[in-house]
């Protein structure tokens, strides 16, 4: 597995090349996040499954409305 740590400040990025999948830390109110953990737990996943879920609705949406360009080889 290759790892690399991402932080604005020294601009590296945190990714895993194994999955695909990188590190995005995302600053809310903590009524937010507290909603957020309820939705989760009510559909079984962590918070972290249900916020890429509703980020990945939210892309998808705007794609269907023109508003973003279709993601290309997926």
């Amino acid at each position: 597995m290759y790892f690399n740590v991402f932080n604005a400040k020294t601009n590296k990025i945190a990714y895993d090349a194994d999955m695909g999948k990188v590190t995005v830390t995302l600053y809310m109110e903590e009524e937010d996040k507290e909603a957020l953990q309820l939705l989760a737990d009510a559909e079984e996943r962590s918070l972290s499954q249900m916020a890429v879920l509703i980020v990945k609705r939210a892309i998808k949406q705007a794609q269907n409305e023109g508003k973003i360009p279709p993601s290309q080889g997926k």
